[in-house]
């Protein structure tokens, strides 16, 4: 450890921001006012007509709820009918992203092709559709009216059928439904017209387990199916979906006891035992590892079965230990201690227990008592493009609040056809989703159980990475305490806690203090990488298991790290260190930005309310201040992906790219611009009101014929100091 250079830290004493100054240019429309008046009025006739006969109990406050759907033009979100809303008393409530092949197109190139846009839920009574009516009909139209005019592609009324997500039973039972409403925390009176609803046809709203996230209010309703589909009718109704198993309620992934492997347990307490993980399962119902972990359990998780506390036990026993690679390998110490919430039941993940688990975790994450999280559970079922899951929209809140790293399981239906796609909450943008690789050795790829991506835009590369998790090959072997013996298993299950240890590892074993954002930038940072195995099945790649690597940088390399806040109306600019020699080789600079965002659940299509905007100049040093991009859209997205929607990149929250530059002087001085966006409820909001958001950079440089790099960065820039490391360098051997 000695011989190896260390992580410089303390970049952002090198950053300065800048007030940004805009110009933009007139924009094209693809219709005239006549041709947005021949498309929109009949529909608007519908809507009209829809909403009268809509029955009063299902029209809470006398409104209904109809789409606007944004020419694909104008998805960005300085274009929003605002004015049209004012003027006629509508209002937004939500918003998803749709893929439409338009009438007419601004640019020739984009004919009778699908792209991505923007639909809005919009809400109001009879009097405001007949409003916009006239508005649309006027003759002596405000500019500003006719200009968002002329930005809607189209107008529709929600069919009842359109709401339900799933296969609705062909029974006369009663079955257990999740129902997402547009109402927000202080909109009891649609929570409250919903329920009333729900009754009249024989069903129940169990308004006791109810989720408020933002705008969305998620609801448990028992219901038949035959009653669900009328029930759909209440035009506060967003969604509803038959009410998914709980993953790993009932595990069936199978374990071996591997006899051959001795390993006990420790003797020595954590190396920072005031700090403690929150680990959500089922259960340990043991004292065997009361030196490290405390179990925390509720009135209907008192009774469990082995099975539940079989996983509970490995999960911990993966975050506090790690996992074995040979006979005669010893447990390692733990970094640091575990509060273990056995949150599952025998019933768990039936009726409405998938609200109780997460109400758990809700309270348990939200007291702020905690700043590492591991949950290798969550609904078992696909995500979903339109929608953001109760789950997703609740976790992301909590940990961009109190700064906390979640690793996720993205789950272990990777090998079932039309189901295989990452599950929540693994498609969080404020945590790290995990997969898992199939063995620990070089020639590692996605174990073919693993999930895969992508996830929802932004949000787009999920998993972020993989970690081993075992296979039929290669099983994980790790300590369980119930049978005091090592046991063979395989699962995203133990990929998400090993890589959660990684993390806990780099904080305890450094002074130097890293946010939740900054460790998980360094993960991915270093994460290895293969072109052969596209992102959607592994993310950024396989995270590295060795806490203390991540703190070192190889040689000829040397690895800085900025983390701070971003301030809306900036762009705060970033110097890349290099030394003062002329760059005549092969130089390298590899990033990794990424930003802990707010988000609107409501908003599916805008998710993220905080964003980035980078820009790279190579040569700023020289006074030269052209740009080139760096994190360029296609090391993200497939080119489909970016033609359905141009916008998307800047507003993803993990941006990471590996960049090579040959020519004499191709880096003189380079810096990045770092802006930062920001939206609420998909609109532009100003400066004064955008929150500040934190961020974190790690930049590693090389070049070929300079291999003390390292020493001559250090020199110039005296502010970089190396992280200081706190732990002996025998526990790494």
């Amino acid at each position: 450890m000695a011989n190896k250079n260390l992580l410089l830290g303390k970049g952002e004493a090198l950053t300065s921001a800048k007030k940004i100054k805009r110009q933009s240019g007139p924009k094209k429309f693809p219709y005239t006012l006549e041709e947005v008046r021949a498309a929109l009025a009949p529909s608007l006739a519908l809507v009209q007509k829809s909403l009268s006969e809509l029955p009063r109990a299902a029209k809470p406050r006398g409104e209904g709820v109809f789409e606007l759907t944004l020419h694909p033009a104008f998805l960005a979100r300085s274009y929003f009918p605002k004015n049209i809303f004012n003027k006629s008393g509508l209002r937004d409530i939500g918003s998803k992203e749709t893929t439409i092949i338009p009438r007419k197109v601004t640019d020739e190139n984009d004919f009778g092709k699908l792209q991505a846009t923007a639909t809005i839920y919009v809400a109001g009574n009879e009097d405001a559709v007949s409003k916009l009516i006239d508005i649309l009909n006027s003759h002596t139209l405000a500019a500003n009216l006719e200009k968002e005019l002329k930005e809607i592609e189209s107008i529709r009324w929600i069919e009842n059928s359109e709401k339900i997500r799933g296969d609705l039973k062909s029974d006369a039972a009663v079955h257990s439904f999740e129902v997402a409403l547009h109402a927000g925390a202080d909109e009891e009176d649609l929570v409250a017209s919903f329920s009333d609803f729900v009754k009249q046809h024989a069903g129940k709203a169990d308004l006791r387990r109810r989720i408020k996230v933002g705008g969305l209010t998620f609801i448990p309703v028992y219901a038949t199916a035959e009653a669900m589909l009328k029930i759909a009718s209440h035009s506060f109704l967003r969604v509803a979906r038959p009410m998914p198993e709980l993953r790993i309620a009932h595990p069936d992934m199978a374990r071996t006891t591997l006899g051959n492997f001795a390993a006990g347990l420790p003797y020595e307490a954590a190396y920072s035992p005031d700090n403690f993980a929150a680990i959500f399962d089922g259960g340990l119902g043991t004292s065997d590892l009361g030196t490290w972990a405390t179990e925390y359990f509720y009135e209907d998780t008192g009774e469990t079965h082995g099975n539940l506390l079989m996983h509970g036990n490995e999960v911990t026993s993966t975050f506090l230990f790690g996992r074995l690679s040979s006979e005669e390998e010893k447990l390692k110490r733990p970094f640091m201690n575990v509060h273990h919430y056995r949150v599952l039941s025998p019933v768990s993940g039936r009726d409405p227990d998938l609200f109780d688990v997460l109400l758990k975790i809700r309270d348990a994450l939200d007291s702020g008592d905690y700043r590492f999280a591991n949950l290798s559970l969550g609904p078992r079922m696909p995500i979903n493009d339109e929608e953001v899951h109760a789950w997703t929209a609740t976790l992301d809140q909590i940990c961009s609040r109190h700064g906390i790293l979640a690793t996720v399981a993205v789950g272990n239906d990777g090998e079932v056809d039309g189901a295989d796609r990452i599950q929540p909450p693994g498609d969080m943008v404020n945590a790290l989703a995990v997969g898992a690789a199939d063995t620990s050795d070089k020639k590692w790829k996605r174990a073919s159980y693993s999930c895969i991506g992508p996830g929802r835009s932004p949000g787009y590369v999920k998993p972020d990475g993989v970690a081993f998790g075992g296979s039929d090959n290669e099983l994980f072997k790790v300590f369980n305490p119930l049978l005091g013996s090592t046991v063979g298993v395989k699962g995203t299950s133990y990929a998400a806690p090993l890589t959660l240890r990684t993390a806990a590892g780099i904080a305890c074993s450094t002074s130097y203090e890293m946010t939740a954002i900054a460790l998980k930038a360094l993960l991915v940072h270093h994460a290895e990488s293969k072109k052969k195995i596209s992102r959607e099945e592994v993310g950024w790649g396989r995270f590295k298991e060795d806490s203390f690597a991540l703190l070192e940088c190889e040689d000829g390399v040397a690895t800085i790290i900025f983390q701070g806040a971003l301030e809306k109306g900036q762009y705060l600019r970033c110097p890349i260190p290099f030394p003062d020699v002329a760059i005549k080789g092969n130089a390298q600079i590899k990033a990794t930005l990424c930003i802990q965002a707010h988000t609107d659940p409501e908003h599916a299509i805008n998710y993220t309310r905080s964003g980035m905007g980078i820009v790279f100049r190579p040569r700023a040093g020289a006074g030269i201040e052209s740009s080139s991009g760096f994190f360029g859209r296609a090391t993200q997205y497939k080119m489909t992906e970016r033609e359905f929607r141009d916008d998307a990149h800047k507003w993803e929250t993990c941006l990471h790219r590996d960049r090579s530059f040959t020519k004499e002087d191709s880096l003189v001085g380079p810096v990045f611009d770092i802006e930062y966006h920001a939206r609420e409820s998909s609109r532009g909001i100003s400066p004064s009101s955008a929150p500040d958001v934190n961020y974190a950079l790690i930049v590693s440089v090389r070049a070929d014929d300079v291999p003390d790099i390292y020493n001559l960065i250090r020199q110039k820039y005296q502010v970089l100091q190396p992280v200081e490391i706190n732990l002996e360098t025998e526990i790494r051997t």
